[in-house]
This record gives structure tokens, sequence and C-alpha cells, in this order.
């Protein structure tokens, strides 16, 4: 079992599933009814290959992928000549998603997958661990580098490089070209 990134992070007795597989993932989205990306800031900075970050998230919003920028990101998608189906604070949205009486950004119900990507590891640690504990049916990933010992699925800690790798293949295969 892998160990948080931050030694501080003590997540208790039951820990993320390593995502060993970027495969799995893909899976995952497919069978999902209503999955749902939220966009953190360090995204703007990341790269995946030879492009950025968010280039790359907008290709996945093809994918019926419901697409959530957080923070000052709605201006780097706006950019890319998207516009995400909602831009809102990390803690609102963790709010949120642990109502149980909330009915989604388009009042179809809930999101059944969330996944994080670019949300500052210490932030995005205490939103797993609300979610956790006041969302239990929600499945929750984490696509960051670190590992999240609060998510149901996490990487484990990964160089930059077998990051931007594993991304990279969560998009090709969900576009068909694996």
């Amino acid at each position: 079992m892998p160990e948080a990134w931050k030694i501080a992070n003590v997540p208790g007795p039951e820990r993320a599933v390593v995502i060993a597989d970027p495969a799995r993932i893909v899976t995952m989205i497919r069978e999902a009814k209503r999955p749902l990306l939220v966009v953190g800031h360090q995204a703007i900075e990341m790269k995946a290959g030879n492009q950025g970050l968010i280039k790359l998230i907008t290709e996945m919003a093809e994918m019926k992928i419901t697409i959530v920028a957080t923070a000052h990101t709605v201006k780097a998608f706006i950019t890319e000549g998207y516009h995400p189906a909602a831009w809102m604070g990390v803690v609102d949205l963790t709010n949120r998603f642990s109502d149980l009486t909330w009915t989604g950004f388009d009042g179809k119900g809930s999101y059944d997958i969330i996944m994080f990507i670019g949300i500052p590891y210490y932030l995005q640690s205490q939103m797993l661990s609300t979610l956790k504990h006041f969302a239990p049916d929600l499945l929750t990933v984490s696509l960051d580098r670190h590992y999240h010992p609060n998510a149901d699925w996490s990487f484990p800690n990964l160089s930059e490089e077998e990051w931007q790798t594993s991304i990279e293949k969560i998009v090709k295969e969900l576009q068909g070209q694996s």
C-alpha cells in the first residue's frame, strides 16, 4: 500500500485503491451514467505530453464528461474555446456533493463518479476526506500524480513523466485511439 504524499495525511483504515492501469479508470468512466471532472487551478500550468492539460481536458468533455472549473481555471477553459458546466469554489462543490438532495448542475440527478485534477494536495485531501465520510455512495477518483488515500481510487506517487503518460493514455482510450 503506498503512503500518502504528505505524511501528516492520516486516512484511517479505508484507503484508496491504487490505479495500476489507467485502462481501469477508462472502464469506470465508460460505465458511469454521470461522470464529472473537477479541475483546479494547478491544471493551468500542468502539461500532458506536447500540450497543456486544460486542452486535453477539453477533449475529455467531448466524451460526455461534465467539467467543472474551480478558482480562475475558467479563464483558461474559455481561452481554449470551451465553457465548463459550472465555475465554483471547491468548498462549495464539496458541500453540494455531500448533499443527498442536490440534483447536479443540470437538474438531472447526482453524479456517480467524480474525478479531481489540479487541486492543491492539502485541499483535495480534505475534500476527499469529507466526501468519504459524508457521501459514501459517491465514487471519487484522484487523477493527480500523488497518492490520495481518502479517494476511492488514486494514482500512486508518480514521477511527472509517468503521470503524463497515464493521463494521455486515459484520454486516448476514451477517444478510442488505443
